[in-house]
């Protein structure tokens, strides 16, 4: 087995590679995990001594009851209030690292936003968020979800009550196709829906995810607090290799390092299978150090308080940054290519 310890001459710290680790990891099939996907391809985890075992779900509450018993150690989860509430009854996971939040770019902003059927947009029915009182707009998860936390800040900033609107639920494939046949009216759409539908003159962008909420922390990586019992530094040597994949997602994404091998594997791995899509997309930013938002986590769940969603409680327990600290200090702080 190669081994991953540097030497003095390198000033890293040391790091085991041995023995051997298998861990299971949820993921959704998504763009988002694309560091993940690179990590294993490129063989970042096998450098470190481990093995992943990649678990494919639909969303990310089918994930809690499984990192919570151990049978994942590695998951996500979103600024939504059925993570919170998990959060609140003090499960066995721990908050260690970004996975996708607000864009900081030209080709990463824009990723998620809130959409109006393009007909309602031209004749100048829904143009503000004004317009929105007392009409449904339609998120992937319904009440509670991220998407609700982030329409919610921006009708606040206009003096707004979030609560005079409903905010179903509705998939980003069914609502693209509602709006194609006349039904729903507005609605947030994540790509590559958000291009198609312009494109394709179905909506119009009523504003973007960063217009809404330019500080958002939408999913993050979560561990199992069992992961240390399993090996000498899981925890580092994974956060390494995902750290590591990260940074040639965004080098691929925002400055086209490699980005063909990077698009090719994005298409075996995600629901998105024609390789110029992604090319025309925005992509999901992630922070390439790793770092949480935590202040935007809490505040999404004082706004779900205050709307009457959920119990008001202090996450700051959850979140556990040793694992970041150790990987920047070994790889050091992300610096863009030249």
């Amino acid at each position: 087995m190669p081994t991953a310890a540097p030497t003095a001459r390198t000033g890293r710290p040391v790091l085991p590679a041995t023995p051997l680790v298998t861990l299971q990891v949820g993921v959704l099939p998504v763009a988002s995990w694309g560091p993940l996907f690179i990590a294993r391809e490129r063989g970042y985890l096998k450098e470190v001594g481990l093995e992943v075992e990649v678990f494919n779900f639909s969303n990310y509450a089918e994930q809690l009851p499984l990192i919570a018993q151990g049978r994942l150690q590695v998951a996500g989860c979103a600024n939504a209030v059925v993570c919170f509430n998990a959060f609140g009854r003090q499960i066995d996971v721990q908050i260690v690292a970004d996975i996708q939040s607000a864009g900081k770019t030209e080709k990463s902003m824009g990723a998620s936003a809130l959409v109006v059927r393009r007909d309602l947009w031209e004749d100048g029915t829904i143009r503000t968020p004004h317009d929105l009182l007392g009409r449904s707009v339609y998120t992937q998860a319904g009440p509670g979800s991220g998407q609700q936390a982030m329409g919610a800040r921006w009708l606040i900033r206009y003096g707004l009550d979030p609560r005079s609107v409903e905010w179903p639920m509705l998939t980003f494939p069914d609502l693209f196709a509602s709006m194609q046949n006349r039904g729903a009216e507005v609605g947030f759409q994540s790509e590559p829906f958000v291009t198609a539908g312009v494109t394709r003159g179905v909506h119009h962008v009523l504003a973007t995810q960063e217009e809404m909420y330019p500080t958002i922390q939408t999913v993050y990586l979560m561990y199992w607090t069992g992961l240390d019992q399993l090996g000498p530094m899981v925890g580092e040597r994974f956060m390494i290799a995902y750290l590591r994949g990260g940074r040639d997602f965004l080098n691929a994404m925002e400055y086209g390092i490699d980005q063909d091998a990077v698009i090719d594997l994005l298409t075996r791995e995600t629901t998105i299978k024609d390789p110029a899509v992604y090319r025309q997309i925005k992509y999901p930013w992630h922070d390439p150090d790793g770092v949480v938002a935590r202040e935007a986590l809490q505040a999404d769940i004082d706004l779900f308080h205050e709307l009457g969603l959920m119990d008001r409680i202090d996450i700051s327990r959850v979140f556990e940054d040793k694992y970041r600290r150790f990987a920047i200090e070994y790889l050091g702080t992300y610096q863009p290519p030249r």
